[in-house]
């Protein structure tokens, strides 16, 4: 195991060494949530849910409008009754107009209307934190995985000076006399075996850095940083305490991560706001066949003609009731309609709360089998490293074959690989846990 934390050592130094400028986990988070153009246009989408919120009110608000009317005649009209000439009408007319109309009953369109645009805004904001919470386990997760893949890569050219430090001693003894020329062979093939593996996962790295780099809105991919230095033992600490819960006490935890899910999960909640939604747009289609009153009021502010009325300037005040009697009954269709679309969403929410309480079900399984699976790596780990220095003993007495130390030297190298790759799978699955129930650990 000392080795092992010893070898993580030398990979964080040697990746700092390499790389222009490192990043916290942290800070990682903070530049996506500043820079990703999927979270940014999310937040635009919900602003323009608020202001259609916003806009909704006004339609309980009276509508007042200002109206001049020119009127241009080609000669002015006269009437003569004998006596004179008496002016009925200039070639210039200027009427001024103030108009002020208010919906005094609607069937309830306006208030239901207003409803269903808050539901939309409250929705725009729960995918908003679902998208936050999405941008941050995915630079969570390619964080990790930058540092598993920089990791592995360590582990292979470490693997991979072994062998040639095995290979130099196989060449010694045959060139001594003492030694095969196939056992230098041997590892000359598994020198490129191991070779091959690094220029592959560097392959691999790139197009992680890519995503990386997209998720953070990074534009400039030759400058992309590397995550910084993590504790290995602080997370073996972590899955250590964790494995020591007895039974009981796991059972509660799922229970109580079971619960959270149902609570704060933004999915859940969005699918119960879309059944409110539909109640209130079946609402609306009842308010078809209901009447609707609204009252105008048109006052005559000016009025240029030569003939005037004495008093008080022009004024009219109009209430209009519309009753609906028939329309190809579309109101009827339109209502079944939304019943049935609201019978369908009530189904979908049933079915969404089953699926995804079994969903945290595997999702809180998956993560105690990460744990479990952290120490078995390590065992097996354990137990090849040891078997390797038998082996490689064995064969510096000559009492055992070059085969028997290169498949016990690959066998350390997979396990050693596997062994790191649970740690973060572990990290992975934790991830995913708090990230299902909306970022509440």
């Amino acid at each position: 195991m000392k080795q092992y934390l010893l070898l993580f050592f030398i990979f964080f130094i040697s990746t700092i060494l390499k790389s222009e400028y490192s990043i916290s986990l942290e800070k990682a988070i903070e530049t996506a949530r500043e820079n990703n153009l999927s979270l940014q246009s999310s937040f635009y989408q919900m602003e323009s849910a608020k202001w259609a919120y916003q806009n909704s009110r006004t339609q309980f608000l009276p509508k007042i409008n200002f109206t001049e009317t020119a009127v241009f005649f080609d000669e002015e009209i006269y009437l003569d009754f004998g006596f004179g000439a008496f002016p009925l009408q200039e070639k210039q007319n200027f009427i001024s107009t103030l108009q002020v109309e208010q919906v005094l009953f609607a069937g309830g369109r306006l208030f239901n209307a207003h409803q269903i645009s808050r539901l939309q805004y409250e929705i725009s904001q729960n995918s908003y934190q679902k998208m936050l919470m999405d941008i941050d386990s995915k630079v969570t997760e390619y964080y990790y995985l930058l540092l598993q893949t920089l990791s592995t890569l360590e582990i292979l050219n470490l693997h991979l000076a072994l062998c040639q430090d095995l290979r130099s001693n196989s060449e010694t003894l045959y060139n001594n006399g003492i030694g095969l020329q196939t056992d230098v062979l041997q590892w000359d093939l598994r020198i490129i075996e191991i070779e091959n593996q690094r220029n592959e996962l560097s392959n691999v790295l790139v197009n992680i850095e890519q995503l990386w780099a997209l998720v953070l809105g990074i534009n400039d991919i030759y400058d992309i940083p590397v995550p910084e230095i993590i504790l290995i033992d602080e997370i073996l600490n972590e899955i250590r305490e964790f494995s020591e819960l007895d039974n009981k006490v796991k059972k509660n935890k799922m229970d109580e991560f079971i619960n959270k899910v149902r609570e704060n999960n933004f999915d859940l909640k969005n699918l119960e706001k879309t059944r409110e939604t539909m109640n209130y747009m079946r609402k609306i289609s009842k308010a078809e066949f209901l009447p609707t009153v609204f009252a105008s009021l048109n006052y005559e502010l000016a009025n240029e003609r030569k003939l005037t009325l004495d008093g008080d300037r022009n004024w009219q005040i109009m209430a209009n009731i519309s009753i609906p009697i028939f329309h190809g009954f579309r109101n009827v269709t339109n209502y079944r309609v939304s019943h049935y679309q609201l019978e369908s969403q009530k189904m979908n929410l049933e079915e969404g709360k089953r699926g995804l309480e079994i969903q945290a079900r595997q999702v809180w399984f998956d993560f105690e089998s990460s744990v479990n699976n952290v120490f078995q790596y390590e065992k097996h780990y354990t137990l090849a490293e040891r078997s390797l220095n038998i082996v490689r003993t064995l064969h510096e007495q000559g009492m055992t074959t070059n085969i028997a130390l290169t498949d016990a030297q690959n066998s350390t190298l997979v396990s050693n690989i596997q062994f790191i790759n649970s740690i973060y799978d572990f990290v992975n699955k934790k991830n995913k846990l708090i990230n299902m129930v909306g970022g509440v650990e």
